[in-house]
């Protein structure tokens, strides 16, 4: 997310301001250049190809920012860049669960202490934080930590629950927005916070690949493997009919770590139109089709050289590690 403007359907969230995300394209353009997907695309798939440093910039999702704040400055730069849309949410037909849960968390902070009591004890939510996080979803606790009331701290277990929230309690979380006033319908219409097709078209005529990243959000691994096909096939048929590309790529909701790489070898041998999947662990060795990611999002004060330089010197110690 790239945005000056507060975002309640993103509360728990660190995102760049338009100005930092110029300095970031500026220095990534004198310092590397840049490579479209299909220029990716043609060097994964080909043996003993050009293997330089040109960068590309990728954005997951779906928000609507993509078109209003961060196309104007990558068309400025002549950047390219891949927008993962998560195509439940194209035209805000539904609220995404997180988008949910960060709305709750806002209406909490307004809620006198002793009415966020008794709802919590209505809904039998005075229990229980998650067993376990997965790895992926850590650092939304530290954000939660970061911005969270001294006066909450008792409700932290509330508060741990959402952001970390399963499809499964999608209609828990429904009756908590009841009785808490959050209208999800009509934030979805009043605030439109995911892209229109007609978005997503236009960044495509732009010359911005469109890929794909999942129907729905889940965690792949989570899922039979009929269930997990369908959300990665499907999404790449969505946005392909929608764009009109031969190749779609596909980037991995919260990871792909643990999926076995000669499945995804098979849906792309079956799926012509499903192009290289995109994971995020930096620069960890993968197959030819997958693509490692740098995750931009960093502290406050710290440049995307810092976060390069650091990955960077994380893969030295790895490979002089053996």
């Amino acid at each position: 997310m790239v945005s000056d403007a507060p975002l309640p359907h993103l509360k728990h969230y660190r995102y760049l301001g338009a100005a930092e995300f110029d300095d970031d394209v500026t220095y990534l353009k004198e310092q590397f250049g840049f490579i479209t997907y299909d220029e990716m695309l043609q060097r994964r798939i080909q043996e003993n190809s050009v293997c330089d440093n040109a960068a590309t910039l990728t954005f997951d999702d779906g928000f609507a920012q993509c078109a209003t704040v961060v196309q104007p400055i990558l068309l400025r730069h002549a950047a390219t860049c891949i927008f993962f849309v998560i195509t439940d949410l194209i035209d805000n037909r539904v609220m995404f669960r997180e988008s949910q849960a960060s709305l709750c968390i806002e209406a909490i902070y307004q809620r006198p202490v002793e009415v966020l009591e008794a709802i919590i004890h209505e809904l039998e939510l005075d229990a229980k934080p998650p067993a376990s996080v997965p790895r992926e979803q850590k650092h939304l606790l530290d954000e939660l930590d970061r911005f969270a009331p001294p006066a909450l701290e008792h409700l932290q277990l509330l508060l741990r629950w959402l952001v970390t929230i399963t499809p499964a309690q999608v209609n828990l979380m429904d009756r908590l927005c009841d009785r808490l006033g959050v209208d999800v319908h009509a934030y979805l219409a009043k605030n439109r916070p995911y892209l229109s097709a007609q978005q997503i078209m236009q960044l495509h005529s732009n010359g911005f690949t469109i890929g794909a990243h999942s129907c729905s959000h889940p965690r792949l691994q989570e899922l039979s493997l009929t269930q997990a096909e369908y959300e990665i096939v499907e999404s790449c048929r969505i946005i392909r009919d929608l764009t009109g590309q031969k190749s779609v790529p596909f980037a991995f909701p919260w990871s792909g770590a643990d999926l076995d790489r000669a499945w995804l070898e098979q849906i792309r041998r079956k799926y012509d139109f499903v192009g290289l999947f995109f994971d995020a662990y930096g620069f960890r060795p993968d197959v030819r089709f997958v693509v490692q990611r740098i995750k931009g999002e960093r502290p406050p004060g710290q440049s995307i050289g810092t976060v390069l330089h650091s990955y960077w010197s994380s893969r030295l110690s790895w490979h002089h590690k053996g």
